[in-house]
């Protein structure tokens, strides 16, 4: 196989989630795309080629048109897009709802048989509900279609037919199987019926998986080798959103905890409360108090609570000493509705702010995933500007409002 050829293939493995721009398919079943592949993967210079597509004369897809009846639901070979002329149909978004679609189908035909609504009316909604999906979905369909687009055009079809391969057989190790045990079935043939009771089918999951494997690559090799944030930068960023990083105060203690209630009186509670403290007097731990006379939720492990900000505590006593005591000290009995307690201050951490050292790891994520949203934006302009998409809702824009190469996605 030829070096170049070894990279395409290689370069279509790495199928990833694409930065900043998701392009998994929604469809709730689909599983993660494959595993990435090593490979010192070679940055692809060539702008992305316009690719058209003619419709057969004798084809039975519909045209992107605004002569549609937007009074009745859409047919699954209605054309809701071209992309460089290949058309997106109805099916490819409405298809992975067709269960929920069916389902509020069939509560529309319990109201039409209550005489509650029309069959006319009953169309109308299932119209509304489909050109909503639509809507939430179109521009992520359009750009990822265009996207496939623009590696399917530099690629032979011997290369194609590899790509496809190695696409398929992700899909089948990746998807099917993960399916398979998802449903409790051991053959395709029967995920394929209860796909199909879901509305959808492997062949669509197929061919939109397809899209995004080829989509998340291209972005990923356009956006480039992501930066290295200096600690200048990290501390850049650190100061202008010094504000996400304040801490209030905080402290570590023990609590040493003694009911009161049908086996034990206030009375009784606060002798052994007494006799807690003389006990550590005399030079027992803390800890050791707590294991032999609480009965408080962390008995065992001595009492001790980790960081904890005393302006959670609900008891207003507790509260109190928890603001105040310094670490080594241990309170005064304290009485509440629960019983009595005593507490111990073990650290404490003033008011104040995270330093960066904590927080700048995620900080130089931050960055990075700023830059990727940047260089997605800058990959999806330049694809942009070659193409022609039409869709489906076109018409309702004004055309003032129109730019040319340009489609508006709300």
């Amino acid at each position: 196989m030829p070096k170049h050829h070894r990279h395409l293939l290689l370069m279509l493995a790495m199928v990833s989630g694409c930065a900043g721009k998701s392009y998994n398919v929604a469809n709730p079943v689909l599983g993660p795309p494959p595993p990435r592949i090593s490979s010192a993967v070679r940055e692809v210079q060539e702008k992305a080629l316009a690719q058209t597509a003619e419709t057969p004369s004798d084809s039975k897809i519909q045209l992107v048109s605004a002569s549609f009846d937007a009074e009745s639901p859409l047919a699954d070979t209605a054309v809701i897009a071209r992309v460089n002329g290949r058309p997106l149909l109805a099916s490819d978004v409405l298809e992975q709802y067709g269960a929920k679609m069916r389902e509020y189908e069939a509560q529309l035909e319990v109201a039409v048989k209550q005489k509650k609504l029309t069959e006319a009316e009953k169309g109308k909604y299932l119209r509304k509900a489909q050109e909503m999906l639509i809507r939430r979905d179109l521009d992520r369909m359009v750009e990822q279609n265009l996207l496939a687009q623009a590696v399917r055009s530099r690629l032979k079809k011997e290369q194609l037919d590899d790509v496809n391969k190695q696409i398929d057989s992700y899909f089948e190790k990746d998807v099917v199987e993960s399916l398979k045990i998802k449903f409790e079935v051991t053959s395709t043939t029967e995920l394929e019926v209860l796909l199909q009771d879901q509305g959808t089918s492997l062949e669509t999951m197929r061919r939109i998986y397809s899209d995004q494997q080829m989509a998340s690559q291209f972005v990923r090799t356009k956006i480039g080798e992501e930066p290295k944030p200096s600690r200048a930068e990290l501390l850049a960023v650190y100061r202008k959103q010094i504000d996400k990083y304040a801490q209030p105060t905080q402290v570590k203690w023990q609590q040493l905890q003694i009911s009161t209630g049908s086996s034990r009186t206030p009375e009784q509670a606060e002798e052994q409360i007494a006799e807690a403290l003389q006990a550590i007097k005399q030079g027992m731990s803390f800890d050791d108090a707590v294991k032999k006379y609480s009965d408080g939720p962390l008995k065992n492990s001595g009492g001790h609570w980790d960081w904890t900000q005393p302006a959670s505590i609900a008891i207003a006593e507790v509260r109190k000493e928890l603001e105040t005591l310094k670490p080594g000290k241990i309170s005064k009995p304290i009485k509440s509705f629960t019983g009595m307690q005593i507490v111990k201050v073990l650290e404490r951490r003033e008011a104040g702010h995270q330093p960066l050292e904590e927080v700048q790891e995620e900080i130089r994520m931050q960055i990075i995933e700023e830059w990727r949203e940047g260089r997605v934006k800058e990959v999806m302009k330049e694809v942009m500007e070659t193409a022609v998409i039409e869709t489906m809702f076109d018409t309702e824009d004004k055309p003032e409002d129109k730019k040319s190469n340009e489609t508006k996605f709300r």
